[in-house]
C-alpha cells in the first residue's frame, strides 16, 4: 500500500469518529463506537476519495463523503448480520451478539443518520444531487438485500436473477462512491460514466469473488465462517450452477465436504472464476480512460490487490 492511500486511510478513519453527538447515551453510541473500531478494508471510501483526485480535485474536499460511503456501508452490515443470523463480523462478535438485536438495529439505524450528517458536510457545487445519487443508491442496496433473503425461499432462481441481486447488493455502493468522487470534483458527464463503469464491474468481481471465497478461504483470514453460504441455502452463483447439474436428491444429501467437492469437479469455480476475471478486465479497461497521476496508480494498485485477494 502506497503512502497516499495510507494516509487518505488515516484521514477517513478520523473522519468517520468526528460524528456530532447531541447527548450521551451509552446504549446508542457504545455499539456504533464498536463498529467503527472493527476495522475493514475501506475500498469503498477510497475509492471516492481516489475518484475526486483522478478527477483533477483536492481529494480533501471528499473527506466528508468518503466517511459517508463507509457509514452506509457499516449500517447495512449492521442490518445484513441480524437478517443471516451471522455470529462475527471481521472476526469480532457482531453488534446483535454483543449486545442484542434491539440495540444493534438502533446501532445501524444511527449509522444511516450519521451517513447523511457526514454526506451533507461535504464541499460540493451541488449538494441536494449528491444525496439524490446516494439516497438511490441506498434504496437499491437494500432491494439488493431483499431479493439476496427472497432467494432463500424461492424455488427457482435464475443465473440472471442472481447477477441482478448482486449489481444491487454489492456493486452499487461500489459505483456510486466513485461517481461521487467524480461529481465532488466537477467530472463532466462521459468522466462520471467511465466512473460508474469501473465501479459497477469492480463490485460485480468482489462479490464473485466473495461467493468462491466463501467456499476456499481460511477461516482465520476470512473472518467470519467459512461455508456459511452454503448452511444458509444463500442463492449464490456457485449454488445455482451447481444445482443446475446434479439431480435435486443428490443436491440436497451434500454436505460442505461434498458441495466443495462437486464444485470442483464440476468445473464451476473454474467457470466463476473466468467470469469474475471478465468483470476485472472491464474495470481495468475503464480505468484506461484516465489520465496518468498519482491518483490513477493508487486506483490500480488497488485494483490489482483486489483481484488477488484470498480473503
Amino acid at each position: 500500500m502506497n503512502r497516499l492511500t495510507v494516509n487518505a486511510l488515516r484521514a477517513i478513519e478520523e473522519e468517520m469518529h468526528r460524528l456530532r453527538r447531541y447527548q450521551t447515551v451509552p446504549l446508542f453510541y457504545d455499539p456504533i463506537d464498536y463498529m467503527l473500531d472493527l476495522g475493514g478494508k475501506k475500498i469503498r471510501p477510497l475509492l471516492l476519495w481516489l475518484s475526486c483526485g483522478m478527477c483533477g480535485a483536492s481529494p480533501e474536499r471528499a473527506l466528508p463523503a468518503a466517511a459517508a460511503v463507509e457509514l452506509l456501508h457499516d449500517f447495512s452490515l449492521v442490518h445484513d448480520d441480524i437478517m443471516d443470523n451471522d455470529a462475527t463480523r471481521r472476526g469480532k462478535p457482531t453488534i446483535h451478539v454483543k449486545w442484542d438485536v434491539n440495540t444493534a438495529i438502533l446501532s445501524g439505524d444511527g449509522l444511516l443518520g450519521f451517513a447523511f450528517q457526514k454526506l451533507l458536510e461535504t464541499d460540493c457545487d451541488d449538494t441536494a444531487e449528491l444525496a439524490r445519487v446516494f439516497t438511490r443508491a441506498m434504496i437499491i442496496i437494500c432491494e439488493g438485500q431483499g431479493l439476496d433473503k427472497q432467494f432463500e425461499e424461492q424455488e427457482e432462481v435464475t443465473p440472471a436473477a442472481y447477477l441482478d441481486m448482486i449489481r444491487r447488493k454489492t456493486a452499487t455502493l461500489i459505483e456510486v462512491s466513485c461517481e461521487l468522487g467524480g461529481m465532488i470534483a466537477g467530472a463532466d458527464d462521459a468522466t462520471l460514466e467511465q466512473l460508474r463503469r469501473f465501479g459497477l464491474n469492480l463490485g460485480m468481481a468482489f462479490q464473485m469473488q466473495d461467493d468462491m471465497l466463501d467456499i476456499t478461504a481460511d477461516e482465520a483470514a476470512l473472518g467470519k465462517k467459512v461455508g456459511s453460504d452454503f448452511e444458509m441455502h444463500k442463492r449464490t452463483i456457485l449454488y445455482l450452477m451447481l444445482r443446475e447439474r446434479l439431480d435435486k436428491a443428490v443436491f440436497d444429501a451434500l454436505d460442505l465436504a461434498g458441495y466443495r467437492r462437486a464444485l470442483n469437479e464440476a468445473g464451476i469455480l473454474a467457470a466463476v472464476q473466468k467470469q469474475t476475471e471478465d468483470y476485472f478486465d472491464a474495470a481495468w479497461r475503464a480505468l484506461e480512460h484516465f489520465p496518468a497521476s498519482p491518483y490513477k496508480s493508487a486506483v490500480g494498485e488497488m485494483l490489482s490487490s483486489l483481484q488477488k485477494r484470498r480473503y
